[in-house]
């Protein structure tokens, strides 16, 4: 991954095997709006190393800057427990989320918040594997879920928003490749993968997938993002696909991926 900064603001872009650029958003950490213990205590130093010492600050006025100062740091204290009570309350609730790509195209995504996640100062919200900031939420509703629709179980994962193609191929194989479908990289971790291949065109759904594909090597791997397809048929057109499945057994899948073989 390649990364440049500029002013507090950084851009990501990836690029594949053949140079194909992905979409990257942009962030910032940049926080100015609060005053911190170390701020407040810089400015009370600064204000006794340049006091006149012909007329210097009473001790009743200290006290009583030193009194706002402990009033300021309970009302902080009170908004971050309003506003973590805040974040965690939107867990389970359908919300749509937008933000803009290097491309300058508003990507927008609607799901189910699965997670909050506190990031530095920052609370970032789940939906579909995705993370977004409080400011990138642009409506909220009831709580509600994404189903899988064929496994009677619920997804919080759509795979279908992130990559999956063939990276390399030949006659009798191909070499797969996919992205994690979630930016949390704790909830990555513990994530199953398995490749399915078929001559079918009815991989696109986790129950066609499983009806109508062939495992291709070991299933229900982690810390993978690529595997091969061997022992395959030359001048044949297959279609291929990958079940993820969730630690609560939710399955889920990304987009079928069409190969013709080459005739050997």
């Amino acid at each position: 991954m390649a990364t440049s900064s500029y002013n507090d603001y950084t851009t990501d872009r990836v690029l594949g095997s053949s140079n194909t650029q992905y979409n990257a958003v942009f962030t910032t950490d940049g926080d100015n709006s609060q005053l911190s213990q170390t701020d407040f205590m810089k400015l009370l130093v600064t204000q006794m190393q340049n006091q006149d010492f012909t007329n210097p600050m009473d001790d009743s006025t200290m006290i009583t800057e030193m009194a706002q100062f402990s009033n300021m740091q309970q009302m902080q204290q009170m908004a971050n427990y309003m506003q973590t009570s805040f974040a965690t309350g939107l867990v389970g609730k359908t919300a749509t989320a937008s933000r803009y790509n290097v491309s300058g195209n508003l990507e927008t995504t609607t799901g189910t918040i699965d997670r909050v996640a506190l990031s530095g100062k920052e609370y970032l919200f789940y939906i579909n594997g995705k993370a977004f900031s409080l400011s990138e939420l642009s409506s909220i509703q009831s709580a509600g879920s994404t189903s899988s629709g064929d496994t009677g179980t619920t997804s919080t994962l759509d795979p279908t928003a992130f990559s999956f193609g063939v990276e390399s191929s030949n006659a009798n194989s191909a070499l797969l490749k996919w992205a994690a479908p979630t930016e949390d990289s704790d909830a990555a971790k513990q994530l199953k993968y398995t490749l399915y291949y078929g001559t079918s065109d009815k991989m696109d759904t986790v129950a066609e997938v499983e009806a109508n594909g062939t495992i291709a090597g070991d299933a229900k791997q982690t810390n993978i993002t690529q595997q091969e397809a061997t022992s395959l048929t030359p001048g044949t057109t297959y279609y291929f696909n990958v079940v993820v499945q969730e630690p609560s057994g939710a399955k889920s899948v990304y987009k079928a991926v069409k190969l013709t073989t080459p005739v050997a």
